[in-house]
């Protein structure tokens, strides 16, 4: 099917192929949809415990149901195994408004989160208190987004490194 009738585009099938192995994938989706119903019900639970950051709850909850909206728009493209899969030109712009919005929002949450001090959590005089199992959790979960996202970043600069070597010894240093 690489005529005009195609309904995959040399443009989008970049994006439509999947670069991890479908159990892969499943897998870690499913560990994104546990990690954000977690993220969600510990929102609901201590909404109204945080004084020293009142906006750490809501951070948790309206981020959790975003990155599920989000999980549930990659999802859409392989919904039907019948036909030929494609990723329609809306999918991708509203997966790409909701990143924009995932991204604006979890510098946000820096922000909240990581201008709490470590109060003595038990100190119900303190201002600056927030539930312990509230603030452990969205601490714990935005920084290992920290560490996945340079996990990923020394993944892709260790890549090119590798490629630049490769075309250095391919082509002998020349500039081709």
């Amino acid at each position: 099917m690489d005529g005009a009738d195609s309904p995959r585009t040399p443009l989008l099938s970049v994006i439509q192929d999947s670069l991890l192995p479908k159990s892969v994938s499943i897998a870690l989706k499913c560990l994104l949809v546990g990690i954000n119903i977690a993220s969600i019900t510990i929102g609901v639970i201590y909404i109204n415990d945080c004084p020293g950051q009142y906006l750490i709850p809501y951070y948790l909850i309206i981020s959790g149901v975003a990155c599920l909206l989000y999980l549930s728009m990659t999802c859409l493209p392989c919904i039907d195994e019948d036909q030929v899969t494609s990723v329609n030109l809306a999918n991708l712009c509203a997966q790409g408004v909701m990143l924009l919005f995932l991204f604006a929002f979890f510098i946000a949450g820096n922000v909240w989160i990581y201008s709490l001090t470590h109060e003595p959590w038990d100190n119900p005089s303190s201002l600056k208190r927030c539930n312990r199992v509230l603030y452990l959790y969205a601490f714990w979960t935005i920084t290992l987004c920290h560490l996945c996202f340079l996990v990923l970043l020394c993944t892709y600069l260790c890549l090119l490194l590798g490629l630049y070597i490769l075309k250095w010894s391919i082509f002998g240093g020349s500039r081709n």
